[in-house]
């Protein structure tokens, strides 16, 4: 794909800040033109002084520099190793062999767009110590898990009550048990006991899927349907829906 997570694609998203962003990238060919490119340069305006015979020998150096200095430059700056920097936050990621070394890289898919800011936020924090800390990650997403459900328009303190008040306006059992899931394996991060995160680092990882599915499910489906519906259904025909609606009640 042309956005992929791979080497010397000009765009990807970024490991550390999570936006989809230019990256520059430096490696030991571009630092072998780059001096190439300075001494026949420095040659070229030295050259235009000099008489026909004397450009022989400068001539010959510079075929043998040319030959010379990537070896030599490969004695500082590995062949195999590359740097690409985010052009979105300034950080850089580094690669061996085509591939990405730091920062060590999980495939965890970007935040919901109808997140709000805040949220998306420690989603992306929680993305970049996942590999270091599942723990850790498992309870920044239980804070965004609150912060969801604030999101919906509840109090956003206590999860389990805020969850019933959902279950009680008709929640659907799907999204009940993703939300559980959520509460159950976040406490676990905070407060130890029978899920160990740090031995089954997996658990950890689903989370970002099932925050990004109750986000889908709780707003971003309700937002396009109701976007549909005012575009698609004209005004006379949503009178009647209406007065068919009143009259069942």
């Amino acid at each position: 794909m042309k956005d992929e997570l791979k080497y010397r694609n000009d765009k990807f998203q970024c490991p550390h800040c999570g936006v989809l962003a230019q990256q520059s990238w430096f490696s030991y060919y571009d630092l072998s033109e780059i001096v190439s490119n300075i001494y026949n340069h420095i040659f070229l305006e030295y050259r235009t002084n000099l008489r026909d015979f004397q450009q022989t020998a400068i001539q010959e150096f510079l075929k043998y520099a040319n030959k010379r200095v990537p070896n030599d430059l490969n004695l500082f700056l590995p062949e195999s190793f590359s740097i690409a920097t985010c052009l979105a936050c300034g950080n850089y990621s580094l690669w061996v062999n085509q591939e990405m070394v730091y920062p060590r890289k999980v495939s965890i898919e970007p935040p919901n767009e109808d997140l709000n800011d805040e949220i998306k936020s420690i989603y992306n924090e929680a993305a970049r110590i996942y590999f270091d800390s599942s723990r850790g990650a498992a309870a920044l997403l239980r804070l965004a898990l609150q912060m969801l459900l604030k999101q919906l328009g509840k109090e956003g303190k206590n999860i389990n009550s805020d969850i019933k008040e959902l279950v009680d306006q008709g929640l659907s059992p799907k999204i009940q048990k993703a939300l559980d899931l959520m509460r159950v394996i976040g406490n676990n991060a905070v407060h130890p006991g029978q899920i160990n995160l740090d031995d089954d680092k997996d658990v950890a990882l689903k989370l970002f899927l099932i925050l990004n599915t109750i986000a889908k499910e709780m707003i971003t489906v309700p937002k396009e349907i109701e976007t549909f519906y005012k575009e698609i259904i004209p005004d006379e025909t949503k009178k009647q829906i209406e007065n068919r609606d009143k009259k069942k009640n």
